[in-house]
């Protein structure tokens, strides 16, 4: 056999494109891109809001959005394409869903259907009790319906599967998962898979291959930053203390009248140094954002104490006795109000509609900085804006005229207005993308050593918090789990939940299986037993205590030390 014989008779790639170009008005989408897809391979395309990703992936789909216009060629074999949000029907049967995509692309009955979904979900992990094809998508967990989604392509098993921003939404140790099982099965099963996404949304780790779209090009992407820009300094003294900080919200009374509540943190203790910058760090339902506002009293925790220089915020914040109604600063509260100050992960929600952002920021010196003569007001506003990386000028815009990034650092303005001691930010830049978010956290670091200030960082983006600061505390369930030098987390953390969250920063399948459990359902003992690698019969039976294991090293699992298949 010749070698000609054997190139005829070699199956084309899947997925070709040749000098692709789509087209939004006047505007360059995709400029000349040339792609290859091969059977078994999966592929990452990256990009930001508005890159043009679900614009591609509608050329190859043959379902271009309206008004973009393509030139060049695209061919590609029987493809399935899985939309932006993993829509499904609404109000209708799982069931009945199944039988029209599978049916419809397989010739296949209900019965047939059912059992190659059932298949699907096999290899998405998601086991035999939580398989619920009787109810409509809004009553499934969002975790068990990109598992049915992504299932539902198994059964079908195209030659190509399209995914646009594929489990977005998901914690990243759920997402990781599921995209790991996905690109487990297009490999297995010969399929071309194409996942286009966030940058930070860690499809670099289930693909093989990464392309940025940047500039209406598709490039190499360009590798995360993880190291600080400037070294840290040394923090110095404490000066905030949280000791046995709870918080508990009302419920309904239960059936006899017996009162009821829900608990969402257990008596954290936390000190945060002078200079010092802390990540709170933890998935959703972790309630770090809850420690972060029980640390501003906004609202107060519900047992336990906040001090800070010395003052006890939550007396502070208590109801004035009567002959305190008049005091102008009962307690120090605005002083501390001045010290400490927030930032919100929705910055544009913050903001008073009906108010410039000057008149805004004019009413928060009247109310924290009154020392500041009225005639100099407008100087401290500019200095503030312009340290926070926007022009003076924006003190005269309203805010529906901020874009997203705009508001985001004009938060970070309004919070240095008083001159603060301590930054709490709550997912400050969960609304940006990749780039602005990128922006917006270098300009909140060089404002942080320009004015010394102890930060509190609450994310879960696990990597990116701890790159620029000195210690990290992981949540999980309203308890510490670990607490370390940011260097230790980064590299070596000990808790198999702070791994699981590494894995997922780093694009790596996390050990760990199944969702975290709701806080009105969460099991006895430790709260990650149920899905842990290490769990053995005892961690049903105890919560762990958070332990010293190294100098400045906590945990709080039974058996941190114990291999997973000891």
């Amino acid at each position: 056999m010749t070698d000609a014989t054997v190139l005829g008779a070699a199956k084309p790639a899947p997925v070709e494109t040749d000098a692709l170009t789509l087209m939004l008005g006047d505007r360059v989408l995709l400029d000349r891109a040339t792609l290859r897809v091969e059977r078994g391979q999966v592929l990452a395309i990256t990009g930001g809001a508005g890159s043009g990703k679900t614009a591609l992936l509608g050329a190859l789909a043959g379902q271009l959005p309206a008004g973009v216009d393509m030139a060049g060629g695209a061919r590609i074999d029987g493809h399935l394409l899985i939309a932006q949000g993993g829509r499904l029907a609404p109000r209708r049967p799982l069931a009945l869903q199944v039988a029209e995509v599978v049916g419809h692309h397989l010739g296949l009955d209900l019965r047939s259907s059912l059992r190659r979904m059932a298949d699907g979900l096999d290899r998405m992990g998601i086991p035999a009790a939580a398989r619920r094809f009787d109810l409509p998508p809004e009553q499934l967990p969002e975790s068990l319906r990109w598992a049915c989604l992504f299932a539902m392509a198994v059964a079908v098993g195209p030659a190509v599967l399209l995914a646009d921003a594929p489990a977005a939404g998901l914690d990243p140790t759920v997402r990781l998962r599921l995209l790991h099982r996905l690109a487990d099965w297009a490999r297995a099963d010969g399929v071309a898979l194409i996942l286009a996404g966030r940058p930070e949304d860690g499809l670099d780790g289930p693909a093989d291959r990464v392309l940025a779209l940047r500039r209406a090009r598709l490039l190499p992407a360009n590798p995360a930053r993880t190291e600080p820009l400037t070294p840290l300094e040394p923090p110095g003294t404490a000066r905030l203390h949280a000791r046995g900080v709870g918080m508990s919200y009302p419920l309904a009374p239960g059936p006899r009248g017996e009162a009821r509540s829900l608990a969402v943190l257990h008596g954290i203790d936390l000190d945060l140094r002078t200079g010092e910058t802390l990540a709170l760090l933890g998935e959703t339902g972790s309630a770090k954002a809850t420690l972060a506002r029980s640390l501003l009293c906004l609202p107060p925790p519900t047992a336990g104490a906040v001090v800070w220089m010395g003052r006890d915020l939550m007396a502070a914040t208590a109801p004035p006795a009567a002959g305190d109604a008049n005091d102008p600063d009962r307690g120090g509260l605005r002083r501390a109000r001045r010290d400490l100050q927030p930032l919100f992960p929705d910055p544009a929600a913050s903001f008073d509609p009906a108010m410039t952002l000057g008149a805004q920021f004019g009413l928060v010196l009247e109310s924290l900085r009154p020392d500041i003569a009225a005639d100099r007001r407008d100087h401290r506003i500019d200095e503030a804006l312009e340290e926070a990386g926007l022009r003076p000028e924006a003190a005269l815009r309203w805010p529906s005229a901020l874009s997203v990034a705009e508001a985001a650092h004009a938060g970070l303005a309004r919070a240095i207005l008083s001159e603060p001691r301590v930054l709490v930010a709550d997912e400050p830049a969960s609304s940006l993308s990749a780039e602005e978010r990128e922006t917006f956290l270098d300009t909140l670091m060089a404002v942080r050593d320009r004015r010394r200030l102890s930060l509190v960082l609450a994310t879960e983006r696990y990597d990116e918090g701890l790159r620029d600061a000195h210690r990290g505390v992981v949540m999980l369930a309203g308890r510490v789990v670990e607490s370390a030098d940011a260097g230790a987390l980064r590299t070596a953390p000990l808790h198999p939940y702070s791994r699981a969250m590494l894995a997922a920063a780093h694009g790596e399948r996390p050990a760990l299986e199944g969702d975290a459990p709701s806080a009105f359902a969460q099991p006895a003992g430790c709260p990650l037993r149920r899905r842990c690698p290490l769990a053995r019969e005892f961690c049903a039976q105890a919560v762990p205590t958070l332990e010293e294991v190294a100098p400045g090293h906590h945990v709080a699992c039974h058996y941190w030390d114990t291999p997973a298949d000891g």
